[in-house]
């Protein structure tokens, strides 16, 4: 009998409280509310209920130090530093899949690390990490989170059907907490846990787990040895076949088809079990007849288990080349990055880090004044060398603008077009600005959709390139967001893009003029003047230096001169059929 995943979620939960080598849990298509319950109910059975929830958008500095005013002002260790003597503390990450870089470096700094030091802003600390982790992944998400992220999560839990809070922990749970003591694990269940995950599986931690889940089960009941019994249950508690379904594998229909050994009945699998036709090579040969099927030798861990616990081995990576590394980046101008504080540095003059600087002088002002904490309140004592400057992430050096006319894709698939540009904003780990014209299921069709996204990678793009086609074809707006776009980024924007590539998809048909998108309501007669607009926008962007241009037209067609005239008036390569002109 299946386990209830509330069962298998509280099973997890107390495992991950029980052994600090199982500090994090990932629970795959959790409802984001009732994250925060479950995180308080980790936190009173470790004997700390206020969990600590690390954003998407994490900041380095707010996670590793602290500022302390009693009983004097002063640095501190962060939330996500270990207190001495105090219980561990639970950390909730909402998102696994879109959490910030600075968030995955310090769970690759904590998770299953023996020991750990800060040396910041003055601070030296040295601990044993103790901290839990929760984090929540969408299934569908895996292949963006980064393969050694997701081998520090040891426990996962399928928890989508999860829909009410979970029951108080057990009280033999309290106690065997309370002892403190884990149960032994024999050879012949080390053997057994090998068996089940035998070489050749990726992740060099996947035994280990499976061993500490089973011992922590034990020492859960109470026993003081670890059993196949154990090891049982901790792999319902993962979903992990067992030794006699590896040789079993599920057909179109989901019902378990046996799999045949090398030798066994090659016909079975022929339509309508028809035999095999004779090879030209098998006259001087004596040919035996087909055996018994029989299954396959107990094999490694099938990771294609819809259900099972690693996702990722199937997942297409969607990930960022080197993910937890800052991309190389250039700049076209002196003045600073102003892009997210990641960060501070020494510094004197620009981007003032206000909170550094007081974190880097409040240490040292009884050294500088004797009577400073005594006296009444007065002023810091800053000298040049307590000044820092942020430390911002720079922004993309690279930006593509795509225009894409939804209309012109009947009849035409754009995918083998765009093929090599989406290549060089993926390699080149650009920003994407992306401009929808003729969509359906718009809030006003006679209007151009935009939205910007940091990379290739936001499922926002997938979904703009597959968006069903609409009824208008407001192009005109569409280039002119375009130009709005680029001159923000090109001229108004705090840095600069050094390499801007615009990519327009159209058949030139624009039947919405630029006055009725700007007014929501589309006018009687509208004549040619929506081409018109679109040209006139088109001259505009043959105005801008430092971008490069291309028209993607959909191919031969009645009108095919208005790409053409399009193309010419912004200045850009036409490129038709997937070959330049």
């Amino acid at each position: 009998m299946a386990m209830p995943t509330a069962v298998r979620v509280r099973y997890a939960l107390a495992c991950a409280a029980l052994d600090p080598r199982l500090r994090g849990v990932l629970l795959f298509d959790l409802e984001p509310a009732l994250l925060l319950d479950i995180g308080h109910w980790l936190g009173s059975l470790l004997g700390n209920p206020h969990p600590y929830v690390l954003g998407t958008s994490a900041v380095a500095d707010n996670a590793w130090i602290g500022l302390t005013s009693s009983p004097a002002f002063g640095v501190s260790p962060g939330p996500l530093v270990d207190e001495h003597g105090a219980p561990p503390r639970t950390v909730l990450v909402s998102d696994l899949a879109r959490l910030s870089l600075t968030g995955q470096r310090a769970a690759i700094t904590l998770l299953d690390a023996d020991v750990a030091h800060l040396e910041r802003e003055g601070l030296s600390v040295t601990w044993m990490p103790r901290t839990r982790w929760v984090a929540t992944c969408a299934r569908a998400d895996a292949g963006r989170v980064p393969p050694h992220l997701l081998d520090r999560f040891p426990l996962r839990v399928n928890a989508s059907g999860l829909s009410s809070v979970l029951e108080p922990p057990a009280g033999k749970w309290r106690r065997a907490l309370a002892r403190g003591r884990l149960a032994t694990v024999p050879d012949e269940v080390v053997g057994e846990v090998l068996d089940r995950v035998r070489a050749g599986t990726t992740g060099a931690r996947r035994d280990l787990a499976l061993a500490r889940i089973g011992r922590a089960l034990a020492t859960l009941d109470g026993r003081t040895r670890t059993t196949n019994a154990d090891v049982e249950l901790a792999a319902s508690l993962l979903r992990l076949p067992s030794p006699r379904d590896r040789g079993r594998g599920s057909g179109p229909d989901g019902e378990a088809c046996e799999r045949r050994a090398p030798g066994g009945d090659r016909g079975a699998g022929r339509r309508g079990g028809e035999e095999p036709s004779p090879s030209p090579r098998a006259d001087g040969f004596h040919v035996a007849a087909p055996g018994p099927a029989q299954p396959l030798d107990p094999g490694p861990i099938s990771p294609a288990d819809p259900g099972g616990p690693y996702p990722e081995d199937d997942a297409e990576p969607e990930r960022d080349p080197g993910s937890l590394r800052s991309p190389a980046t250039r700049h076209s101008s002196s003045r600073p990055s102003h892009g997210r504080s990641i960060g501070s540095r020494p510094g004197t003059f620009g981007d003032l880090a206000i909170v550094a600087t007081i974190l880097g002088a409040a240490p040292l002002q009884a050294r500088r004044c004797e009577d400073h904490h005594s006296r009444p309140p007065h002023s810091l004592h800053l000298i040049p060398p307590d000044l820092r400057v942020h430390r911002r992430g720079a922004a993309p050096a690279r930006l593509l603008v795509l225009v894409l006319d939804h209309t012109c894709r009947i009849g035409w698939d754009w995918f083998d077009a765009l093929a090599p540009y989406l290549q060089w904003a993926y390699t080149g780990r650009a920003g994407v600005s992306v401009i929808e014209v003729g969509a359906a299921d718009v809030a006003n069709e006679l209007r151009a959709q935009r939205f910007s996204a940091s990379s290739l990678l936001d499922p926002r793009v997938v979904r703009a390139l597959e968006r069903p086609v609409g009824r208008c074809t407001p192009l005109a707006h569409g280039l002119d967001l375009a130009v709005e776009t680029l001159r923000h980024r090109l001229h108004l924007g705090r840095v600069p893009a050094d390499d801007v590539l615009l990519v327009i998809v159209t058949d030139g048909r624009g039947n919405v003029p630029l006055r009725a998108s700007a007014t929501g309501e589309l006018p009687d007669r509208v004549g040619s003047e929506g081409v018109e607009d679109a040209l006139a926008m088109a001259r505009e962007l043959s105005r801008m230096k430092r971008i490069h241009a291309v028209v993607l037209d959909p191919g031969p067609r009645p009108g095919a001169a208005l790409t053409r005239a399009l193309a010419e008036a912004c200045g850009a390569r036409l490129q038709q059929g997937g070959e330049s002109r």
